[in-house]
Order: C-alpha cells, then structure tokens, then sequence
C-alpha cells in the first residue's frame, strides 16, 4: 500500500557538477579579459531585465492578490475533491498542487481549483511547464516523462485537472 501523499519528498533540484562550474567560471574570466565590452552588453541586459521585473511585478502581485480574494477558504481539499482518488493517484493530485504554487510568479499561496486554466487564469508560461514544472512532478510522483507522445492528454494540457490527468496516464518508473 502506497503511504498518503503527504508524506511524499519535496522536490530536489539536480545539482550541477563541479566540472560544468568550473568551465563556466572559465569562460565568464575570458570574456572579461579578451572581449570586456560582452561583459557591459550582458550587464546592461541583466539592469534591463531587473527594472522590467520591478515594474511588472506589482501587476502581477494585485493580480493574484484579487485571484485569492474572490477564493477564500479554498485549499488543497477542495482541489482533491475533482477527482476520483479510486481512479486518480493522490500522489499526483498533490504534486501538481504543490508544484504549481510553486512555479506561480507570486510569494502569495494562491488557492488553485481544477478548472484553472495555466496559462490564462495561473499566468504560467508554456515554456515553464514543459522544462520545468513537468519534470518537478514526475520527479515527486515517481512517474517517468517517456512516452509522453502517445499520453492521450498529450498536447491538451491546458488546465490544472489535465495536468493531473497527464501524470495519470505516464508510467511509473521502474526501481531498479
């Protein structure tokens, strides 16, 4: 028997190798040194980026702030609740929960229904989802992201309920 979802790992980023820092800390010295004007383009588009944040960000933050409002008193449980747990792993059900609160552009716990649309109503981007966010629920649910093409949730992933549904679908992965 499969022990409840609550006790399941949090998500643990892979750490990058030693050899993979040293070999950027390499190249990023020899920028400096041969081609300091690379160094000056890359620092202003970091500035760039920066101010562009600290501008968009307050939008968002009242955005989600308005999103929490009109959801008072709705949690996890209620996120559970859309779904079948005969049918649908509990594991999967919190993983996606979780991690979606996670990857959301907000410090704020943002209560998510089923229903939510990612990209519209949780403002995640497509990009995010795909490199990230799937592997972080694949990683926590012991499911593998082989296959994926024939999931028939493949390439409808656009709420929070089709992405429990996906998950649903992908194998286990083997413990060898």
């Amino acid at each position: 028997m499969q022990k409840a979802s609550r006790f399941m790992l949090r998500y643990e980023p892979k750490k990058a190798s030693k050899l993979l820092l040293i070999t950027f800390f390499v190249i990023a010295v020899a920028i400096l040194i041969y081609q300091p004007l690379y160094l000056l383009v890359i620092a202003g588009a970091g500035l760039l980026v920066t101010v562009w944040g600290a501008i968009d960000q307050p939008k968002v933050e009242g955005y989600y702030q308005n999103l929490c409002k009109g959801r008072i008193g709705l949690s996890i449980c209620e996120f559970a609740r859309e779904f079948d747990p005969k049918v649908v792993d509990t594991w999967i059900i919190r993983a996606v929960y979780e991690q979606l609160q996670v990857a959301l552009p907000t410090k704020e716990n943002v209560p998510i229904k089923a229903s939510d649309s990612l990209f519209d109503t949780l403002m995640l981007d497509e990009y995010d989802l795909e490199l990230d966010l799937a592997e972080e629920i694949a990683q926590r649910t012991n499911r593998s992201l082989e296959g994926y093409e024939s999931n028939p949730y493949y390439g409808k992933v656009t709420t929070a309920r089709n992405l429990v549904l996906f998950f649903n679908h992908q194998a286990r992965v083997s413990a060898t």
